[in-house]
């Protein structure tokens, strides 16, 4: 925990490190970016991760011509880099250990188109993974304090909201989607991710601000549940679990709640009920998609017949055993077909991740999860410090919920090839600068 004395600091320029490294305890930025001229690179990189995440350009009608994402980073890049940005400190990838584990597995998945066995498919996926690998950058460039990362999220919200909105008018009956262009499987996905946001947004101080994160919320539940998708079902109860047992909302003294047995057990049944009570009221459609997960041998998941989720699994699994260096980037339903199946894709984020990238892509994979699970749990012990500033607190109550948005989206993805998603490595690049500005903030002297 860094110390600040601000008297001693002043005498001697303090500029110590915390353990993420590069801000310094009085960092400059706190200061200059506050004014709004210098603000504009924030804003459009906000932007920026709502439109990806949120894909408006992809379903509001006359905007699927303009090149919204291209537009919001040129624009977020030019005044980060340049300009109004220069008092912005230079980029280090090195002081963030999250940084460090992420971007390795997306280096790879571009470089791959070396040993890729479909060299145009890999080098139109590279284009994709650049793009998200740019915006990490500057992600990672703006976003220097915890108001900055708390702006962020509000772009992930902003995503969400895009993506139930667009479900929820144009749900005509049935399985929810928005247009052909999206798989209700992968909008559930999404929302199974910024969930988790909209719930520790809720703790803000204006009152019209936590009545719309708590509806906004609701309506997420529910737009989750119309598309239907199992994963997206699993997703969320992993999301419920994990926010009932460690809940997103801090107590009186201004501490993170912490787990209670009793809560969770009296909770858990209530959440039980009212499911139970609600589940007459949901379209047929999703009570016999939902209803498929209590005999999974008899759905296509778990079957034996050709093109079942636990088949493709082997099949795949079984072509890597011959070749563990990958087959390349976008690739895994090429290399299902040559297992003999119905080339279909992996339908699991681990396994694409494993037949594209072999090995290495795997290990890259899963440490790049592990490393942002276990820096968000040093932000959640830096505020159990008697000591820790109000800042501190609140950065907490944030990195639990990037806690639990990750649990929803790893179980989820579970049953999806998300291995690349935006959502998912912009989250993890905001869970970096949230450690970063964690670890930098002073604590209260008593």
């Amino acid at each position: 925990m860094v110390i600040d004395v601000q008297q001693q600091s002043k005498q001697r320029g303090d500029t110590r490190r915390g353990a993420a490294g590069d801000t310094p305890v009085n960092a400059p930025i706190a200061q200059t970016g506050a004014k709004k001229p210098a603000r504009m690179y924030l804003m459009w990189t906000i932007v920026l991760v709502s439109l990806m995440v949120g894909k408006v350009g992809d379903w509001f009608p006359g905007l699927a011509s303009i090149p919204l994402v291209k537009i919001a980073y040129l624009v977020a890049a030019i005044s980060a880099f340049g300009g109004a940005g220069a008092a912005l400190p230079s980029l280090k990838i090195r002081s963030s250990r999250i940084a460090l584990a992420a971007l390795p597995f997306l280096a790879l998945a571009i470089m791959s188109i070396v040993f890729s066995i479909a060299k145009g498919a890999t080098f139109a996926g590279s284009l994709y993974i650049m793009i998200v690998l740019l915006s990490i950058m500057l992600v990672l460039k703006v976003t220097q304090t915890l108001l900055d990362v708390e702006k962020v999220l509000l772009g992930f919200v902003a995503a969400g909201v895009s993506l139930t909105v667009g479900l929820i008018l144009n749900y005509h009956g049935g399985r929810a989607s928005i247009n052909d262009g999206f798989d209700p499987n992968d909008i559930a996905y999404s929302l199974d991710t910024t969930l988790p946001l909209m719930l520790a947004l809720r703790h803000r101080e204006s009152r019209l601000a936590r009545l719309s994160m708590g509806g906004l919320a609701v309506v997420t539940v529910l737009a989750i549940l119309l598309t239907g998708s199992r994963g997206g079902a699993i997703g969320l109860g992993v999301v419920s679990i994990a926010v009932i047992a460690f809940p997103l909302s801090r107590d009186e003294s201004g501490a993170l709640k912490r787990f209670s047995v009793s809560r969770t057990l009296i909770t858990c049944a209530i959440l039980a009920l009212v499911v139970a009570l609600s589940w007459r009221f949901l379209p047929d459609a999703t009570q016999q998609r939902m209803a498929s997960l209590m005999d999974l041998g008899s759905d296509y998941n778990a079957g034996s017949e050709n093109g079942s989720r636990t088949l493709i699994w082997r099949q795949d699994i079984g072509m890597v055993l011959k070749r563990p260096i990958g087959f390349g980037l976008n690739t895994v339903d090429h290399v299902n077909g040559l297992a003999g199946g119905q080339w279909r894709t992996a339908h699991n984020s681990f396994v694409q991740a494993l037949v594209e990238l072999g090995v290495l892509g795997l290990l890259l994979y899963i440490r790049a999860l592990y490393t942002a699970w276990k820096e968000l749990g040093r932000v959640v012990i830096l505020a159990r410090n008697p000591s820790a500033a109000e800042e501190v607190q609140k950065a907490a109550l944030y990195a639990r919920a990037i806690r639990t948005a990750l649990a929803g989206n790893m179980a989820a993805g579970f049953f999806l090839s998300q291995a690349y998603s935006a959502g998912l490595w912009l989250l993890l690049a905001t869970a970096a600068t949230l450690v970063r500005a964690a670890v930098a903030t002073p604590a209260k002297i008593k």
